[in-house]
């Protein structure tokens, strides 16, 4: 297959890659770019005072690790939590052991156990600009003390629409891997009217039902909810589709 890879380098490469290895021939082109996020400067301090720490992606992980051990610094020894085992599996890559739940959303990270007794615990939630307030909402809630980092910055470079379709036409585009609902709203911010059909009709990939359920809502007519945001999760989801 041909599949359209729009999450944001390194990750698209190493994707692709390992798609190639399976045979497909996917196209890459990032729609996001990753920016080292305002809050970095205070992610030890409120690290060391925190009784638990949540990252709500991978990207949150890489680049909290890249600071610290830029700065000659290390993770503190408290409780993580990951939103998905994409991110958790980064934890473990850093030496970390996060907890995270079977369903990869905001919904299934809060019905953790042990997200239930957190009343007057210290909460650190590692994320980019932006972004659902359901966690944090739903913490404080719960009577903790919730401090939000936006440890690296999500940038939307300007695309040129109508020459992108045509390219990925020509190259013989018959799938799409979209990973957030923010990627999903940007490549449908750059398709152009006249390409809408084409791109709806094409075979969408994600990775939990919350983006399924969007994409049903912008007018995707052939949906595939994968296992996960992993590469192995993406790749097993497409292996399935080419067999059938």
């Amino acid at each position: 297959m041909t599949p359209l890879v729009v999450r944001p380098r390194p990750q698209a490469d190493a994707l692709a890659a390992r798609l190639r290895a399976a045979g497909h021939a996917p196209l890459v082109h990032p729609l996001l770019e990753l920016r080292p996020g305002d809050d970095l400067a205070s992610l030890s301090h409120h690290l060391q005072h925190a009784q638990i720490a949540i990252v709500v992606s991978r990207h949150a992980v890489l680049f909290a690790r890249d600071f610290l051990l830029q700065t000659g610094q290390t993770w503190p020894n408290i409780e993580y939590f990951a939103v998905g085992e994409a991110s958790a599996e980064t934890l473990r890559e850093a030496g970390l052991t996060g907890t995270f739940p079977v369903d990869p959303r905001s919904e299934g990270l809060l019905a953790l156990p042990g997200l239930q007794a957190v009343a007057g615990k210290r909460v650190v939630i590692l994320r980019g600009n932006g972004g659902r307030e359901l966690i944090a909402d739903t913490l404080r809630e719960r009577g903790a003390d919730v401090t939000c980092l936006s440890v690296y910055h999500r940038h939307y470079p300007h695309q040129d629409g109508e020459l992108l379709c045509r390219q990925w036409q020509q190259a013989g585009l018959d799938s799409l891997l979209v990973t957030s609902g923010e990627l999903l709203d940007a490549l449908l911010a750059a398709t152009p009217v006249e390409y809408r059909e084409w791109l709806l009709r094409l075979p969408l990939f994600v990775p939990s039902p919350r983006i399924a359920e969007q994409a049903a809502q912008a007018g995707f007519l052939d949906i595939t909810t994968a296992r996960g945001a992993d590469h192995d999760a993406l790749l097993a989801a497409l292996e399935l589709r080419k067999k059938q």
